[in-house]
């Protein structure tokens, strides 16, 4: 990568500015592609559920699907003319950040200032601008009747990711501490959600965090049969009671924090996530992605911040998104969560 810097910053310079959007490679090369991927969207329960939560959880913004559905409406806004401009402003200096790793600054900015100059100061002002309205949380429910399968999102407003304005460690921690999924092959596995649910051997939960620049959400899935996802879907919101109650025991919580910590290091060793983590965070709050700081953050959440932050989900507005067989999945108000 050293010795072929030149070629590659020339490259992805020439990528930026010099691509040409042709009909011909859109119809025949990207949407057939685009309509498989959407095909095979229908039959997931949980990617649609996912889907779901992010557009009801967010709206606009974070709230628009990376896979949209095959009822979207696409080619009234895909077409090569449309294609070009949205490049044209999102390839402005303002909104990208060129991140290297292994290779000495110097060298680095004298190339990206010799091949990037085609790259305009701002969007042209006759293309529409990048909507860079702050993410906003707003939550709700949502329900679509399917007949492959069940699942449910049950969501929460999470952490930013580090360089952000609403980076919460203790977010990280509540969800290590919730789990579901198990490490452990053959064995329902040792978190609360683990242990609270293991009634329910037809039912698959997980706790995820994703943290993105500005906003974040925690959903905890759960898939399987429609009678056992409704069950199990009562007992986490108890679960999550008695965390915010404060029925959790001083090692679990320990636990917790130590295996968020051990996640967020192990992420930060994949060279590609940390370069898109430093540009992210460059590119909207000037800051770099620090991994020892987050380490340092996770180790600084105390008991108390973990009980505060599963109440004032509580209270708060959640994300509910059911996907299945809406005769049997339950509605938000009848497993205790506010919508």
């Amino acid at each position: 990568m050293r010795d072929d810097l030149p070629y590659f910053v020339e490259l992805l310079g020439e990528v930026i500015s010099k691509t040409k959007y042709t009909r011909h490679e859109l119809q025949e090369e990207v949407l057939p592609i685009i309509k498989l991927n959407q095909k095979a969207l229908l039959g997931k329960t949980l990617d649609l559920a996912v889907n779901s939560a992010h557009g009801v959880a967010f709206h606009r913004g974070l709230g628009t699907p990376l896979h949209p559905s095959s009822s979207t409406p696409m080619t009234k806004y895909l077409n090569e003319n449309y294609l070009e401009a949205y490049s044209k402003a999102a390839y402005a200096k303002p909104n990208f950040a060129v991140v290297a790793n292994g290779v000495e600054h110097s060298e680095l900015s004298k190339w990206v200032g010799e091949f990037f100059t085609d790259s305009p100061d701002a969007a042209p002002s006759d293309v529409p601008a990048i909507d860079m309205t702050p993410s906003k949380y707003y939550g709700g429910e949502e329900r679509i009747a399917h007949d492959a399968g069940n699942s449910m999102i049950l969501a929460f407003p999470g952490s930013s990711s580090f360089t952000g304005q609403s980076y919460k460690p203790e977010i990280s921690v509540l969800a290590s501490l919730l789990g579901g999924q198990s490490s452990i092959k053959w064995s329902p596995g040792f978190s609360l959600l683990s242990k609270a649910t293991e009634a329910y051997p037809g039912a698959h939960i997980m706790t995820t965090h994703a943290a993105y620049s500005d906003a974040g959400l925690l959903c905890i899935s759960i898939t399987g049969s429609s009678d056992q996802v409704r069950d199990a879907s009562k007992d986490v919101v108890k679960t999550l009671k008695k965390v915010a109650a404060g029925e959790v025991s001083k090692e679990e919580i320990k636990k917790a924090i130590a295996t968020a910590k051990f996640k967020a290091l192990e992420s930060g060793q994949n060279i590609a996530a940390g370069l898109e983590l430093t540009g992210a965070g460059l590119v909207q709050e000037g800051k770099a992605h620090q991994i020892d700081e987050v380490g340092k953050g996770i180790d600084g959440v105390t008991e108390d911040q973990v009980k505060k932050a599963a109440k004032a989900l509580l209270d708060g507005k959640a994300t509910v998104s059911s996907v299945g067989d809406l005769y049997v999945l339950p509605y938000a108000g009848e497993i205790g969560l506010n919508v």
